[in-house]
């Protein structure tokens, strides 16, 4: 065997392990050697390599089953953070989360400067207080990566194209992060940190779909435990999906688009045209919109979508991210009578928990995913969230 062929099998290994142990939060050798097919001198070397990296740490069984106690294996999450980052206007999220991807705060920082620079460098520098804050350097393994979150079309390369909300155009913001962090930064859609978040907190599925309805619309696709991009990047720009001919004029240049109707931010233009808010930004209480035909016309664009949507895909489990559809979960009930199409065919329609927070959870955990080097993260069975989905902080 070639020294190449001993490396790859080496590093296959230790993938399959760290998957396993992070699934199963603790785990003995014995049940890993079982588990993975490995036998139990590969397993122990790779382990007490791991040992000595600091990534993995041994405690005794708090069950006995007759005899010594065995020796469990889990992944010591205080060795080192990750930053996930949900970067946008006017508002920007640093979510800073241990090496078990827990989520240990959630900051707001104001971006409210169309300088896509300055806005960067203040970014930046509000990394470097969380980092301080939380005593990162001091931290085994340190930061370990940076997942940014861009509202708008992030190509193959992580350079961001355009932006709708903000006409950014060409911006290399990876290279502007790398100059300050010596680590991996990895920048992607909001829209594919957002399914991503999805599977790996809540719904470990090979194949997901996920549906950003906020300031705009965004697709998230999931294959194969892969997030989905098409040739260049650009898949998934859902919101740009024209469903009314010679309809009101986008920023992208075409008129009549989706996300012009159906996202929140159109929700609450109509909202304010009709008197019921005063900013488009405000919140409302849906009792008070005396006016049914608002809501049900916004349910209407909103079927229209998800049933193309639905029968391009025929995905099993559809997720929206949308505060408002969840705060209002029954009217899912109204939105799926709208999907009375024979060709369409799911098994369920869901509204995300993780919210607002999603796009910054799933730049933490795609981080994580390339630390580590393994194909899939599932922290589903970690008590991470209560049961509206707001991070447990300990």
């Amino acid at each position: 065997m070639s020294t190449g062929d001993a490396t790859y099998i080496k590093a296959l290994n230790k993938r399959i392990l760290i998957e396993n142990i992070i699934e199963h939060q603790s785990i003995s050798r014995i049940e890993l050697s079982r588990l993975t097919g490995l036998n139990r001198s590969t397993v122990s070397s790779q382990i007490n390599h791991m040992m000595e990296e600091q990534l993995i740490i041994e405690r005794p069984s708090e069950v006995s089953y007759g005899g010594r106690k065995p020796i469990l294996l889990q992944m010591n999450e205080a060795a080192g953070y990750t930053i996930g980052i949900d970067f946008d206007m006017p508002q920007t999220q640093i979510q800073i989360a241990n090496l078990l991807g827990k989520p240990l705060a959630n900051y707001q920082v104001q971006t409210e400067d169309e300088d896509v620079c300055k806005n960067i460098e203040k970014v930046i520098e509000n990394v470097h207080d969380v980092l301080k804050k939380h005593r990162v350097s001091e931290s085994p393994k340190g930061l370990t990566g940076i997942g940014i979150g861009i509202h708008g079309i992030v190509n193959n390369d992580h350079n961001i194209v355009f932006t709708p909300k903000v006409q950014w155009n060409n911006i290399n913001m990876k290279e502007a992060f790398e100059k300050h962090f010596d680590i991996p930064i990895h920048i992607d859609n909001n829209a594919n940190l957002t399914v991503y978040a999805e599977q790996v907190y809540h719904y470990p599925m090979e194949d997901l779909f996920s549906i950003t309805m906020y300031s705009g619309i965004g697709l998230g696709i999931l294959e194969g435990n892969d997030i989905y991009k098409g040739s260049q990047g650009f898949a998934g720009e859902i919101g740009h999906m024209i469903v009314e001919r010679n309809g009101l004029q986008c920023s992208c240049g075409n008129k009549g688009c989706w996300e012009l109707y159906a996202s929140e931010h159109a929700l609450k233009r109509t909202l304010k045209a009709k008197g019921y808010i005063k900013h488009s930004t405000d919140d409302f209480d849906l009792a008070s919109i005396k006016d049914e035909s608002i809501i049900e016309e916004y349910l209407d664009y909103m079927a229209v979508g998800l049933n193309n949507i639905i029968n391009i895909f025929n995905p099993e489990i559809v997720i929206i991210n949308s505060e408002f559809m969840h705060q209002h979960r029954h009217l899912l009930i109204s939105l799926k009578k709208r999907l009375n199409s024979r060709m369409n065919n799911y098994q369920e329609i869901v509204t995300s928990s993780l919210g607002k927070e999603a796009c910054s959870l799933g730049g933490v955990a795609i981080s994580l995913k390339e630390y580590y080097g393994i194909n899939s993260l599932n922290l589903s069975h970690y008590p991470y969230f209560d049961k509206v989905g707001k991070a447990s902080i300990s």
